[in-house]
């Protein structure tokens, strides 16, 4: 009688808690949500919306030129940015790329309070939780708040792997594999659930997958081309997965690598002063860490059956560890914590562990508690700053334990020989990555000896120009991107509209301001006198009588000139055919200028013209940012080499090329300074993917 008391009383208790969250929601998160787009999914529908338009999306991943397009479409969010998102998961915007973008999101949102719906049915099938219970799971997370009101992607994540593992608990193999390779394209770390069909020999499934995943990448290329993947996979993926997709050394993401940045590796602007810098220790630990933490989940797996408990606990383990070892997880990640909770909530208390249960909740809120930064906190102590880290690794330990506990089927002599290969192949994997990230960190350091201090802290500076007093560049804060210099004030206004490029000479500066629904060029200082309507990236000739730009076509450049610009009578006229899509240019004059651009679905490649605008492509490979020397004799340029972009000089007189530097990292825009000898130019290196600094190097003896 007691017990059941008990039970009535706990009963009514957990239904108070969960009316209490859900008036939260209701009142608090839903509103937030519906009445601002917030930052992340301009992202996603943008990206779809350009695609749908027929947008040539080639670019899309370049921080200045989404931002252009989010400004020509006055989206009301003050930055964007597709990185590190994959090019198919924006496809789930597609069908509401008709509507506004408020419209959008909050049609978004609805969808995704609908996913709860299907997600509890399926959690109560695997589990056996009440629908109460498992609400009461929903409504803790702090991070399905996040998703909400950022309309985040996550919520439809965690139903495909949540729909997936019920698929091959009821032997529909075909459909587990088909769900995870759509995950798996969507946000790429659910390809460890292919591992998990490899130690099950689950071969249908595996098949599946990889039919899926082929037929999905086939429509993404479809859609947005095979330029905009490749960068993807080149660039894009290499760098997410070291760590440096986003800023590296913000230890607020909790992640095993941001710790590792901040606390072993020197930046000169981001991070100077570490606890104790070694690229020797960070490139051991960084794989290390991440491979021990991954490996029991791989060898826990048992080699055959479908007993649910197991297999939702090898399920439950790949996730945690996945999640465990990400580089950079944002809070809204952990909303995926709903499903390993579910399954370790269901077993505790199938076993009456009630205290473990109350320990798996402190946990579970911890993680998903949103939490300020450590601010001046050096050295170790800013793991006490930083719960979600070690409450992670608890999660996962906690996970690993119940998943031994279970009752093993004695190992055949094969099923051994398989855990041995995966001992072998992991330890592999992190002697190679050892040894991979000591020799980069090692070579990208070098490159620091070129960094110029600036005084304004920025995340990203571009496009570099020697100006009359110092040096003038493009800084990107979280207020948009605006002009900056280092010897003079520009008076740079937060409020303004963004400046994505410009135009420097001892006359004036002309800068490109991105409005909606075009881009135009001003006389920087006043904005009433316009220079040029539609268009961008302006370049004065080496007489300054003539301003070159480019003037964009659903995300096509084309090279114009205007002769005599400040003329009432200026004209306009093309130098670049449609068939080339133009990145950037180098003008000198009408008869003497370079550019970047692509010929089809081909690599960007740099073409010479002549008097007579023959467009000539140069035979430098894979190449951008060209820029000819005052003196007409050199142009520098980037070549795209072993996914980095590192800078090469041509002597225009021989046609002789020669490398500047060889770093796996990235120095692009290029600029000479009047000597014709000496380049300015932006460089990630130590940093995040093209997240700039800026550098100075002498090139010319």
């Amino acid at each position: 009688m007691t017990a059941l008391s008990d039970d009535r009383i706990l009963h009514w208790l957990e239904r108070g808690l969960l009316v209490i969250l859900l008036l939260y929601l209701g009142a608090h998160t839903l509103p937030r949500a519906w009445g601002k787009l917030n930052t992340d999914f301009p992202n996603y529908y943008l990206s779809a919306k350009l695609a749908h338009e027929g947008y040539d999306t080639s670019r899309m991943y370049e921080w200045a030129w989404l931002q252009r397009e989010k400004d020509h479409r006055a989206l009301d969010v003050r930055v964007i940015g597709m990185l590190p998102i994959t090019p198919i998961s924006t496809l789930t915007m597609w069908p509401l790329t008709r509507f506004s973008p408020l419209t959008a999101k909050r049609l978004w949102v609805l969808l995704n309070l609908g996913l709860l719906v299907p997600l509890c049915w399926l959690l109560r099938s695997l589990t056996g939780l009440s629908y109460q219970r498992i609400a009461l799971v929903f409504t803790l997370s702090f991070p399905l708040h996040r998703n909400l009101l950022y309309g985040q992607f996550y919520l439809l994540l965690l139903l495909l792997i949540v729909a997936a593992c019920w698929a091959y608990l009821h032997k529909k193999d075909t459909l587990a594999g088909s769900l995870i390779a759509v995950a798996a394209a969507c946000k790429v770390f659910p390809i460890f659930f292919f591992v998990f069909f490899v130690q099950r020999k689950a071969w249908r499934a595996l098949t599946a997958g990889a039919l899926t995943g082929l037929a999905t990448l086939a429509t993404s290329v479809s859609i947005f081309g095979w330029n905009v993947h490749r960068t993807y996979l080149q660039e894009i993926l290499p760098w997410t997965l070291h760590g440096e997709g986003l800023p590296p050394y913000a230890t607020a993401s909790g992640s095993i690598s941001s710790v590792l940045h901040y606390l072993l590796l020197d930046e000169p602007q981001w991070n100077p002063h570490p606890w104790h810098h070694s690229p020797f220790w960070y490139a051991i630990l960084q794989p290390t860490l991440q491979i021990a933490l991954l490996a029991p989940a791989i060898l826990l797996m048992r080699g055959k059956g479908r007993a649910p408990h197991r297999t939702q606990l090898e399920w439950s383990a790949l996730l945690v560890a996945s999640l465990a070892i990400s580089t950079i997880p944002a809070s809204y990640n952990f909303v995926l914590l709903v499903f390993p909770v579910c399954v370790l909530t269901a077993i505790l208390l199938e076993r009456k562990r009630y205290r473990w249960l109350l320990v798996l909740s402190i946990v579970y809120l911890g993680i998903g508690l949103p939490l300020p930064g450590p601010g001046s906190v050096i050295g170790p102590a800013v793991l006490l700053y930083i719960p979600r880290l070690p409450l992670m690794l608890a999660l996962l330990l906690g996970t690993y334990m119940l998943l031994r506990s279970e009752r093993l089927v004695p190992s055949s002599s094969r099923s051994s020989w398989t855990q041995y290969v995966w001992v072998a192949a992991m330890t592999a994997a992190v002697m190679f990555s050892v040894h991979y990230t000591l020799e980069r960190e090692r070579a990208v350091r070098q490159e620091y000896a070129y960094r110029l201090p600036l005084q304004t802290q920025v995340l990203l500076a571009a496009s570099p120009e020697l100006a009359s007093k110092g040096i003038r560049y493009l800084a990107f804060t979280s207020a948009g991107y605006h002009l900056e210099g280092t010897a003079d004030a520009i008076g740079s206004d937060p409020t303004m509209s963004d400046e994505l490029s410009f135009a420097t000479s001892a006359k004036g500066l002309w800068a490109e301001e991105a409005l909606n629904p075009e881009s135009r060029i001003i006389e920087r200082g006043d904005s009433s006198h316009v220079i040029v309507e539609n268009a961008r990236e302006p370049m004065l000739s080496a007489d300054q009588a003539s301003l070159a730009f480019v003037r964009d076509y659903h995300g096509r450049g084309t090279l114009f000139v205007r002769r005599n610009f400040q003329s009432q009578t200026a004209s306009d006229v093309v130098l670049t055919p449609p068939s080339l899509n133009l990145y950037e240019a180098s003008f000198l004059s009408e008869h003497e200028y370079v550019f970047s651009a692509v010929k089809g679905h081909h690599p960007p490649g740099i073409y010479l013209s002549d008097a007579l605008h023959s467009n000539t492509p140069l035979d430098l490979g894979e190449a951008r940012y060209p820029a000819l020397s005052p003196d007409g004799r050199w142009m520098a340029y980037s070549h795209f080499d072993r996914g980095a972009w590192n800078l090469w000089i041509r002597n225009q007189q021989t046609g002789e090329t020669r490398r500047i530097a060889d770093v796996p990292c990235n120095q692009i825009e290029p600029s000479w300074e009047t000597d014709s000898k000496t380049l300015l130019y932006s460089t990630d290196c130590g940093r995040s993917l093209w997240f700039t600094a800026v550098a100075r190097r002498r090139v010319v003896p």
